[in-house]
C-alpha cells in the first residue's frame, strides 16, 4: 500500500510527466515546416473566399456597380455571385491536393519524434 501524504505518479501524457506525445510531435522540424506550409496556403485562400464574398455584398448592397443587366434578365450580381461557387471548387480542389502532401509532413513528424504512431479510426482486422 502507498504513502497517502506521497503523491501518485503522473499519468503518462499528463502535464509533469515526461513529454506528451503531442509535444514530441510538435517539437519536431518536420511538424514547423507543416504548419507553414499549411498557413501559407490557408491564410491567403480563407482571405480571397471572403474577400470575394464581401466584395459582392458590398458592390451589389451599397453601390450601383451590379445593378445593369449582364445577359437578358440576368444582373451582374447574379454573375458574379454565380463566379463565387467556380471559385470554391477551386479553392476545395486545391486543399485536397495540399493535404495530401501535408499528411506526409504530418507522418514524418511523427516518425521524427520517435513516438508509436496510432490509428485514428478502427479497422476492419480489428472486426470493427
Amino acid at each position: 500500500m502507498t504513502d497517502p501524504a506521497e503523491p501518485a505518479p503522473p499519468a503518462p501524457d499528463t502535464p509533469g510527466s515526461a513529454p506528451s506525445r503531442a509535444a514530441a510531435v510538435t517539437a519536431t522540424p518536420a511538424f514547423a515546416q507543416l504548419v507553414r506550409s499549411r498557413n501559407r496556403f490557408a491564410v491567403p485562400a480563407a482571405a480571397l473566399g471572403f474577400g470575394a464574398y464581401l466584395l459582392v455584398i458590398v458592390l451589389s448592397g451599397f453601390t450601383p456597380v451590379l445593378n445593369g443587366k449582364a445577359a437578358g434578365q440576368l444582373s451582374w450580381t447574379f454573375v458574379l455571385t454565380a463566379l463565387i461557387f467556380p471559385l470554391v471548387w477551386l479553392l476545395c480542389g486545391l486543399y485536397t491536393r495540399r493535404a495530401a502532401r501535408w499528411d506526409e509532413l504530418a507522418d514524418r513528424a511523427i516518425a521524427e519524434s520517435g513516438v508509436e504512431a496510432r490509428a485514428t479510426a478502427p479497422t476492419a482486422e480489428k472486426g470493427l
